[in-house]
């Protein structure tokens, strides 16, 4: 079908089906952090060091294989066509979740048969489905890291340049909501299946249903009808859509150089952290996440600079490194990567003060806690997944600089207000409000930072340049989770030697023991009060980047409604 021949319906409906998928993946991106304890216990797995790091793979799997597919799977859509790599990935993702929804079955069995028949071991059956959950998630990702950047280049496909922002912000706003939402509806939907698991089962067979008692296993069933259903309605809307096309043969070598070197860079950082906003303090942070590997960090630096010189000499690149040359790119990807670090800063920085602020640890307190900093985190993340429609509509009003250098204004403004006033007695409502700037501000810069790559990029490359706006955010956010870590975990461990000296020398034991309680409180949220100025001296860095972005602004009506494609695409030629 001809681009011409498609309505601006039929072009929203399209988004609108492949974003289902794009947001049930992000979910299942975090879900896992909320199910985790139960599968352990139904598992009878204990939890000790040794099981808590293999487990931890059951997260940091997922992330590395959602990275690599990005960047790889991304590129095949330039090379086939998106519609292709789309279902293709969507059916990997339905078989992923498939898996893992009966590890504890055919998994585990054909594990166990193995096990036996190759190896001539017998291995503990609860190890082996744990094994085949990991596997599962790893599936699961290779299917659902490609579908984002996929979607964010079929709007490329789909609409006219000057029509590409609202598509391209709505597409991160799901995506962004759904990670985001991931581990509450895991943990929501866990607690429901053991509260009412009976009741549901009761009333499925008033109805003619059998069942067994739902539990974390029904999280992943219920991903194969909605692929299948989301599948077979995206086939019928993508009926005769023509995609472009590139000549040229697929980059193993560089496929190859850049998935090692991204799997080195995330684990050698220590990447993989299950989950950041359930830590108390900021050495149970430190100990949940992977410790940096320096021998990682010098293969995967290693292998990234042979991957930069092998794609400089071949004729059909993977990443066409020319394309770093066109200034909204560079500059879209410089701040992009800023953006991703100062939100693992908020995303970090709310539940350690909301844990150090409780009075008693107890059970109770620490629940109560984590839900207060649940409000607190979705005043950062709802605000900043709805601000990025908005921040389409406004890039097209005032271009993608203009609208990205309001968007870290406000981000600024928000981190400087938090840096100076967080404390032991604030305000949540105060904390809330301040949050809230923070995500707005963030959220503004989605919108424009992908539109101005995708627009930037050659059909050809299309796909893999709507990958790299993710990977760096990404990048940007394990940087931050090793790097801050380091420093605040030096700050406090200074700043606490400096305030024991005051102590006075005749204390008691358990008078000394609450004097550094209260020592360690006090520096430890002095500390997350520089963290958040540096957050905020990161996007006033990130402003020098995004002054180099140019376009987005609409400066003729016509501009808006003539298509991007009133002609065949033509394949384009490699390099």
């Amino acid at each position: 079908m001809r681009g011409t021949e498609l309505s601006t319906l039929r072009r929203w409906l399209i988004i609108g089906l492949v974003l289902i998928p794009v947001f049930i993946g992000a979910l299942d991106l975090t879900i896992v952090s909320a199910i985790l304890p139960e599968v352990l216990v139904r598992l009878n797995i204990p939890v000790d060091t040794a099981h808590l790091q293999l487990v931890s793979w059951a997260v940091t799997g997922y992330l590395l294989a959602y990275t690599v597919s990005m960047m790889v799977m991304s590129r095949i859509s330039d090379m086939v066509g998106r519609r292709r790599v789309y279902f293709i990935c969507l059916a990997i993702f339905i078989a992923g979740s498939w898996w893992v929804a009966t590890a504890n079955d055919g998994p585990t069995a054909l594990f166990n048969q193995i096990a036996r028949q190759y190896f001539h071991q017998r291995i503990d059956l609860s190890q082996l489905t744990l094994g085949a959950v990991i596997l599962g998630r790893v599936i699961q990702a290779l299917g659902a890291g490609a579908m984002v950047p996929v979607s964010l280049a079929l709007v490329g496909d789909l609409f006219p340049p000057a029509r590409r922002a609202q598509p391209i912000g709505l597409i991160g706003a799901i995506d962004t909501m759904g990670w985001v939402l991931g581990h509450l509806y895991g943990g929501l939907m866990v607690d429901l299946f053991n509260k009412h698991g009976n009741d549901i089962v009761t009333a499925l067979r008033s109805i003619g249903v059998n069942t067994a008692p739902p539990d974390w296993h029904t999280l992943f069933y219920l991903n194969v009808p909605i692929g299948l259903i989301a599948m077979a309605l995206t086939w019928w809307a993508l009926r005769g859509v023509a995609h472009p096309v590139a000549r040229g043969r697929f980059d193993l070598g560089g496929a190859t150089l850049i998935a090692v070197a991204l799997i080195a860079l995330n684990i050698g950082l220590g990447g993989g952290n299950s989950d950041v906003t359930a830590s108390t303090s900021l050495q149970s942070l430190n100990e949940s996440a992977l410790p940096l590997n320096p021998p990682l960090l010098v293969g995967g630096a290693l292998c990234f600079a042979i991957f930069l010189i092998w794609e400089w000499r071949r004729p059909d690149p993977l990443i066409d490194l020319h394309l770093f040359r066109k200034r909204n790119v560079a500059g879209a990807s410089l701040t992009n990567l800023a953006i991703g670090f100062c939100l693992m800063l908020g995303l970090v920085s709310v539940p350690l003060l909301t844990n150090l602020r409780v009075e008693h640890v107890s059970m109770g307190e620490i629940a109560t806690a984590a839900a207060r900093s649940g409000i607190l985190l979705s005043g950062l993340t709802i605000p900043m997944a709805l601000a990025a429609v908005p921040g389409g509509e406004l890039a097209n009003r005032i271009g993608y600089r203009l609208t990205v250098m309001i968007g870290l204004g406000l981000a600024v403004i928000g981190f400087v207000l938090a840096g100076l006033t967080w404390s032991a007695t604030s305000s949540e409502i105060l904390m809330g409000a301040e949050i809230v700037v923070v995500g707005i501000g963030l959220g503004l810069t989605i919108s424009p930072i992908g539109t101005a790559v995708i627009n930037d990029a050659d059909e050809s490359q299309r796909g893999v340049a709507s990958a790299l706006v993710i990977i760096l955010r990404l990048v940007g956010m394990t940087l931050a989770i090793s790097s801050l870590l380091t420093f605040a975990l030096a700050r406090v461990n200074y700043l606490f030697d400096i305030a024991k000296s005051t102590f006075a020398p005749n204390l008691t034991a358990d008078q000394l023991q609450y004097q550094s309680e209260l020592a360690y409180q006090s520096v430890a949220i002095h500390v997350i009060g520089e963290m958040l100025l540096i957050g905020a001296a990161v996007c006033v860095l990130a402003l020098i980047p995004a002054a180099f972005l140019r376009g987005g602004a609409l400066e003729k009506p016509e501009q808006a409604v003539k298509p991007s494609y009133d002609q065949e695409p033509r394949p384009t030629p490699g390099r």
